[in-house]
């Protein structure tokens, strides 16, 4: 047994000391004894959509996660709602054109976890030939759909781009061009989708693994599946059974099942870093350009992301980290085009995730379609492969299609192409609700007795960017629960969201919030150790933990936390 089974093993082993909260009862309870019309096996952002597009048609859905919400692939994301310029050097055009489609259709169902920012691409080399072809390359992005939202893209001269950006190189620099695409917060985004699907009768438990099909003959007709909180070991009974596990299903040993004549899976690593936003003084987002493929400097709150990276990758897809040499390729990357002297220093942050590409193996990653693949066999299974987050709806929606079948299908159509997800509310609503926030909060304050707490205004409005409309209810639950205080110093988040988190958002450990709910995991250079005891406390009184049991998911906590979000030298 590695270090990472012992770890799995003793996070299982101390689940059962807790006590497991009523959704999760009765999700199980629904798994155990119902019969379904579709069971979806993997919890990232299309297998949530999967199940937000099947309870959309009326059927009666079920999901089963082996850990949380988006803790793989589709919460380790470059965090961009986009077309994908590189992809037209492909002569990817109907792709482009299609995530340009869903972008605009984010930016309208989910205004609270989706945003549009600028982003600079800077053009070097030989005046008229590079900004004609980059300009055209825009261009023809802009007539794809991109303009319909950020508008046509902008040129600028040197001395524009440098107003900008001040610390890019000016040697060689031709000019640039400012075009928008979208940012968001991918695990909450893939957490969104699920609730939504919830509140419209779905069932999903985290948790809980797909072990090996349940077959009728030669027909696939549910999953056997294990709790690992408590170890039991029931059957799921479905009609129809979709494999949404992504890059697990990759290899042998953590594929839920195998589907004959299935698509080769080219699994490609893409690391990030993340840095304080005071160290790179920019106006916006940048795209830098570097042979075969772009690195992004995202827009963050409070703070920069960088990446992403795009290697083969062979290895277990659990728990990835971001190995040193990506750290320093995309610093070296950031300090070519920018007079910053970026270094190891300045990284607060890490992560890395892994895509399910479909291409040949031992091919290359960054020449692997993103395009997705729907496969089917004489058993029944239906499987998803490769795509890219921005288009996850159509992705669910192609699935949920070949599992009906072409006559089931046109009968019971998709219905989320106009279907807000919770939460979501105009933006000019958006900041109406952070502005009105600041009051109660600060109001929660003197009744503490803190009286020269003076809350920033930020702190509303990013309560009211990751929750949206519940932001409201958020808070009210935290003044009920005297939880309106904050985590930390200088952290823009109170503790009342570890009790929601617990209570509506499907959160079992330090983890699922400080990782995914928060992203504090990547924001903090202490990965949270500072914060851990008091979200273990109010995480604890939600999920009944002793003090041994909140010690014990501390440690276990920063253990992982460090090893996946820290920096590589230093673990």
């Amino acid at each position: 047994m590695d270090a990472w089974e012992a770890l799995e093993a003793r996070e299982a082993a101390a689940a059962t000391r807790g006590e497991d909260p009523a959704w999760r009862r009765e999700a199980l309870r629904a798994l155990a004894d119902e019969r379904f019309d579709v069971l979806i096996v993997g919890g990232g952002i299309v297998g949530v959509g999967a199940l937000l597009d099947a309870t959309s048609r009326g059927l009666r859905a079920a999901l089963v996660e082996q850990r949380d919400i988006a803790s793989g692939t589709s919460g380790r994301s470059s965090r961009l709602i986009h077309g994908g310029l590189r992809y037209l050097e492909q002569l990817h055009f109907g792709l482009v054109y299609e995530a340009l489609g869903e972008r605009a259709r984010l930016l309208r169902l989910a205004p609270h976890l989706v945003r549009l920012e600028p982003f600079l691409f800077p053009i070097s080399g030989i005046p008229l030939f590079h900004q004609g072809f980059y300009g055209s390359g825009i261009f023809l992005y802009d007539l794809l759909g991109a303009r319909r939202d950020g508008g046509f893209a902008k040129h600028l001269r040197p001395s524009s781009a440098v107003e900008y950006a001040p610390n890019l190189r000016r040697k060689g620099l031709t000019g640039a061009i400012i075009y928008h695409d979208g940012v968001e917060d991918d695990a909450r985004l893939a957490l969104a989708v699920l609730r939504t699907a919830l509140a419209g009768g779905a069932v999903a438990a985290t948790r809980v693994r797909a072990a090996t099909p349940v077959l009728d003959g030669e027909r696939i007709i549910g999953a056997s599946v294990e709790d690992l909180v408590s170890g039991n070991r029931f059957d799921v009974r479905a009609e129809r059974v979709i494999d949404a596990t992504g890059v697990w299903a990759a290899e042998p040993s953590t594929r839920f099942a195998t589907l004959e004549g299935g698509d080769t899976f080219v699994p490609s690593r893409g690391s990030h870093i993340v840095i304080r936003r005071d160290r790179l003084p920019a106006e916006g987002g940048m795209t830098l350009r570097i042979p075969g493929r772009v690195v992004f400097i995202i827009p963050w709150p409070g703070h920069w992301i960088i990446g992403t990276t795009d290697h083969p990758d062979s290895r277990p897809p659990e728990r990835v980290a971001a190995p040193y040499e990506d750290v320093d390729e995309l610093l070296s990357t950031v300090n070519r085009q920018l007079d910053i002297g970026l270094g190891r220093g300045d990284i607060v942050g890490t992560y890395a995730g892994m895509r399910p590409l479909v291409g040949d193996p031992g091919g290359s990653t960054v020449k692997a379609s993103r395009e997705h693949r729907v496969a089917a066999d004489a058993s029944g299974l239906v499987r998803i492969s490769g795509g890219k987050y921005t288009t996850y709806r159509v992705m669910a929606r192609d699935v949920v299609d070949a599992s009906l079948g072409r006559q089931e299908a046109r009968r019971r159509r998709s219905g989320t192409a106009d279907l807000p997800l919770i939460g979501a509310a105009p933006p000019s609503e958006l900041e109406q609700i952070g502005a009105s926030l600041e009051r109660p909060l600060r109001d929660a304050a003197a009744a503490r007795g803190e009286t020269r707490v003076t809350w920033p205004a930020r702190v509303g409005t990013r309560l009211a960017e990751r929750y949206g409309r519940e932001a409201v209810e958020v808070v009210a639950m935290a003044r009920d629960l005297d939880l309106a205080a904050p985590l930390g110093h200088g952290v823009d988040h109170i503790q009342g969201e570890v009790a929601w988190a617990a209570r509506r958002e499907l959160a079992l450990s330090l983890d699922d919030v400080l990782a995914r709910r928060m992203r504090l995991a990547q924001e903090l250079p202490d990965r949270g150790a500072s914060i851990a005891p008091g979200v273990a406390a109010v995480l604890g009184a939600e999920l009944g933990w002793n003090e041994d049991r909140q010690a014990a998911e501390v440690e276990r906590y920063l253990e992982t936390a460090r090893r996946e979000y820290g920096l590589p030298w230093a673990s």
